[in-house]
């Protein structure tokens, strides 16, 4: 047997029962159990036949890293049990999360769509086939190109036609975020398609949907894309279905109401209408003129519109379908009423103008004589731009 002489100095040989593994002295190392091992100088001055042996890379991850190309060492070496940070995660996380989120809402959403679907095709139905020829069709998708809708709330007798109340033109901007809007007062004075002077809310009296729009176009000389006809039954319905409409009301105001002579007053300040008041609120007449009236009409529907788009109402849809849909008349289909929600939900404000005229009187017959040709069309001209 060689003595410890013999072997250099070194321990001699010896066994180990399985299962136990001796730790190396790079194991020491990767542990940080002790400093990493330098390279033994040889007596020319070289380094030693281990360490010349020894890769470059092999030296760089286990030793003490060179001065030069210390940064370029640390970028390639990777902690020993940790996984490398893939960019691609973020993105491919974020389209998980967006598509569940997608199957969710549908799976929710989905029945009261189609509910709300039947209303609005029960509603295109009531668009005589005269009134979508007097439409100019649309350029494309609404959300991406805009569009013009006139709005017709009509006040209806029992055994007679309708009279529209309410006259409004909406110029949905997708560009500019922005929705205009033009008001023309019941009793303006225009010549109707049959050549006839009157009231501009008797086209609809005489001649429906149809000469209401032609009458529009022929006074204002702009196109009409979209017809949607309100019922004033149907009006606080919505209001109802939405929860309610909160509103400033600008300067106290009161009215009479009913047949009974009941005098209702708002107060100025932020009131919150339910469907009845609303009805009594935009209904207002004897208090002022037809231009505040309408002035008022629009304020509520921007604020009843801002109502309509929240997310929240999403799962409403049924309720508006059955309560509001049933006193609609519109050839605006479920998709368009919907990006006309998504455009009013963008929208960041807009411009609002009433056609003031002269009040005054013809052959007995209040009236209200429109303004000059050039300002009608200066006013024409801002509703169509911004």
């Amino acid at each position: 047997m060689r003595s410890d002489d013999d072997n250099g100095g070194r321990k001699p040989y010896k066994r180990y029962k399985a299962g136990r593994v001796r730790r190396s002295s790079v194991d020491d190392e990767l542990a940080g159990a002790r400093p990493a091992r330098e390279p033994r100088p040889r007596d020319d001055g070289g380094a030693s036949a281990d360490a010349a042996a020894q890769p470059e890379a092999a030296y760089r991850r286990y030793g003490p890293a060179p001065a030069k190309g210390e940064k370029a060492a640390a970028r390639g070496a990777t902690a020993p049990g940790r996984r490398r940070f893939r960019w691609w995660f973020v993105p491919v996380g974020l389209l998980a999360t967006l598509v569940v989120a997608g199957v969710v809402v549908t799976v929710l959403a989905w029945p009261g769509y189609k509910r709300f679907d039947r209303a609005v095709d029960k509603s295109n139905e009531r668009i005589d086939k005269k009134t979508r020829a007097e439409l100019t069709p649309d350029d494309g998708w609404l959300w991406r190109k805009g569009t013009t809708l006139l709005l017709l709330g009509v006040d209806s007798k029992a055994g007679e036609p309708a009279r529209s109340d309410t006259i409004m033109l909406m110029r949905f901007n997708p560009r500019t975020h922005t929705i205009n809007q033009l008001s023309i007062p019941r009793d303006t004075r225009v010549q109707l398609p049959n050549g006839t002077y009157d009231k501009i809310n008797t086209a609809m009296f005489w001649g429906g949907p149809s000469m209401a729009v032609q009458t529009v176009k022929q006074f204002l000389g702009v196109d009409v894309n979209h017809v949607m006809v309100v019922d004033f039954k149907g009006f606080p319905r919505l209001v109802d279905a939405v929860g309610g409409v909160d509103m400033h009301v600008p300067k106290t105001i009161s009215t009479v109401a009913g047949g009974r002579g009941r005098v209702v007053v708002f107060k100025q300040g932020m009131y919150h209408f339910d469907g009845k008041y609303a009805m009594i609120y935009v209904r207002i007449r004897y208090a002022d003129d037809d231009f505040h009236r309408a002035a008022r009409q629009q304020q509520f529907v921007q604020a009843l519109q801002k109502k309509i788009a929240q997310p929240s109402n999403i799962t409403k849809l049924p309720a508006i379908g059955k309560r509001f849909m049933s006193g609609v008349a519109t050839d605006l289909t479920t998709n368009q009423i919907l990006e006309l929600a998504y455009l009013k939900w963008r929208a960041g404000g807009g411009k609002k103008a009433v056609m003031v005229g002269t009040p005054g009187w013809d052959g007995g017959v209040a009236y209200v004589f429109p303004p000059s040709e050039a300002e009608k069309q200066k006013l024409v001209h801002q509703f169509l731009t911004n």
